[in-house]
């Protein structure tokens, strides 16, 4: 039975989902960064991390399936590359990563393009592993839970502790 969106039992079941997900996706990412560094790669998981969490932002507005992520991270590596590609129009998520974020620092300089694409190819190619067939949201429950959505900061002249 499905809850509506603002059941509470739901909200908490997902939680719970979310933070299981978070230790498996750590326990993961920690066995592919030995891998990265027995490789001599270790230089590229910052501009993961970079990713990763720039994907938690969005997926927190509108999550989406593990495909969509991986299609999304495509079209990011597509935009990166120095040929010129032609390619499907991308979708929401895809957009945001990189034409309303990603593209925008590396043509201010403030990111390397080369190794942001490198870590994109690493990345897609590991999440590719970690899908499953049976969990469609599995990745994206796991980045959830690593990332929980920043806390809104009260504006204003007078503030009031919480609590």
């Amino acid at each position: 039975m499905r809850c509506p969106p603002d059941c509470v039992h739901g909200r908490a079941s997902e939680d719970r989902l979310r933070e299981r997900r978070a230790r498996e996706l750590g326990q993961a990412w920690a066995a592919w960064y030995r891998t990265l560094s027995a490789e001599g790669r270790e230089g590229l998981w910052p501009y993961v991390e970079i990713l990763t969490e720039a994907l938690a932002a969005l997926l927190h507005r509108a999550p989406v399936p593990d495909s969509e992520v991986e299609d999304a991270l495509r079209h990011l590596d597509r935009a990166l590359s120095p040929v010129v590609l032609v390619s499907p129009p991308p979708s929401p998520l895809g957009r945001a990563l990189a034409e309303e974020g990603f593209l925008i620092l590396v043509r201010e300089g403030k990111i390397d393009g080369a190794e942001l694409r490198a870590a994109v190819q690493v990345l897609v190619g590991w999440l590719a592993s970690y899908r499953v067939a049976g969990d469609s949201l599995r990745f994206v429950r796991g980045v959830l839970g690593l990332f929980p959505p920043r806390a809104v900061e009260p504006q204003g002249l007078i503030v009031r502790p919480t609590g």
